[in-house]
């Protein structure tokens, strides 16, 4: 992947990741593709992968390990510019 397709981490949210053992390539597949979306406060949403866009994923054959990782990672972006505030980890099972 090239760095212009690439997603725009600050510096903390690639302190968090490393923390949280989120691979880049799950970061930037939900970056992406992420279609579920809720405010997480001071101009800023926090983006995740919803069940039916794991499927579509699914169908357009991305390897399903990667689908997997990528499931639990919820990105917090600025609305101002779309980069990449934090990486958090997702527990339990939403719909």
């Amino acid at each position: 992947m090239s760095n212009r397709n690439r997603s725009p981490l600050s510096s903390h949210a690639t302190r968090r990741a490393q923390q949280r053992g989120k691979r880049r390539d799950a970061l930037e597949l939900v970056y992406h593709a992420g279609d579920h979306e809720r405010r997480a406060g001071r101009s800023r949403r926090a983006v995740s992968l919803s069940h039916r866009a794991c499927r579509s994923l699914r169908e357009a054959g991305v390897p399903p390990h990667l689908i997997d990782r990528a499931r639990r990672v919820e990105l917090v972006l600025s609305n101002l510019d779309d980069a990449v505030v934090t990486v958090l980890t997702i527990k339990g099972e939403r719909q």
